[in-house]
């Protein structure tokens, strides 16, 4: 398929007109989407696609690798409200979006990491950044390795590959379509929390002790359930209480 191809599908797919925007190369593409949304008023979604990026952007301002072979995505939704109490759910269900769209495509299995990193085999393959955009809008990033035969020394024991040959053109780009059909279609299903047990049953941490940072404060406990907002509870290992965790990072599983 060609770009007018795959917006076409893209269109059929979700029900609504995506703008494509397809890049051989990019610096990032959540930067790309910044931008465009302080340019212009946008009535539609708008889909920034790019083949590699040269300054991917992970959580926290971390740099992420996103050589060609992978894909790398941004779909800035204009106008979008996100309800503060449910910001849990949003991003837990783009992360089974993309669980559901390796399914779908690959027949792969793979797993979660809350709150929206996905591993296979024990090694991360893709990650979610969310931001907001100007008037409004909603940018939802997204990269995924596919297959690299070498990653960078420094995160060699942490990325790994969801496929074990490069995919032909033509599941690239089912996998492209399949993967923005689902994400879109969460912004407007994420709250009524359905895929919560999925999540749940995806979920690596589970029964586990881990290490999370929140803010400046580091918090240990074993993982006990996910609420119906998509927030980690855990057993407190300081305070011997459960504790709900809205928000931060799993910086180690401990056993």
């Amino acid at each position: 398929m060609n770009d007018e191809e795959i917006s076409t599908a893209l269109n059929n797919q979700t029900g609504t007109r995506i703008n494509l925007l397809h890049f051989a190369t990019l610096g990032s593409t959540n930067q790309y989407a910044k931008q465009l949304s302080q340019k212009k008023l946008l009535i539609n979604p708008c889909l920034i696609w790019a083949d590699q990026q040269t300054a991917g952007v992970g959580k926290l301002a971390r740099s992420f690798y996103s050589p060609t072979g992978g894909i790398y995505l941004s779909l800035l939704m204009p106008a979008l409200t996100i309800e503060p109490r449910k910001v849990g759910l949003f991003t837990t269900s783009l992360a089974m979006a993309i669980v559901s769209a390796i399914k779908q495509t690959f027949n792969l299995l793979v797993d979660v990491k809350w709150v929206n990193d996905i591993y296979f085999h024990g090694r991360k393959i893709a990650g979610i950044l969310v931001e907001r955009g100007a008037k409004q809008s909603v940018i939802i990033g997204v990269g995924i390795n596919l297959f690299e035969r070498h990653f960078p020394q420094e995160i060699q024991q942490i990325a790994g590959n969801l496929l074990t040959s490069a995919p032909t053109n033509t599941e690239r780009e089912r996998f492209l379509t399949t993967l923005v059909t689902n994400l879109y279609r969460s912004n407007f299903t994420y709250t009524n929390s359905e895929f919560i047990s999925d999540y749940k049953r995806r979920l690596t941490l589970m029964n586990h002790q881990i290490r999370v940072q929140i803010g400046h404060s580091v918090v240990t406990g074993k993982v006990t359930d996910i609420n119906h907002l998509g927030q980690l509870i855990i057993y407190d290992a300081a305070t011997r209480k459960q504790r709900t965790i809205r928000a931060g990072e799993v910086t180690k599983i401990l056993s």
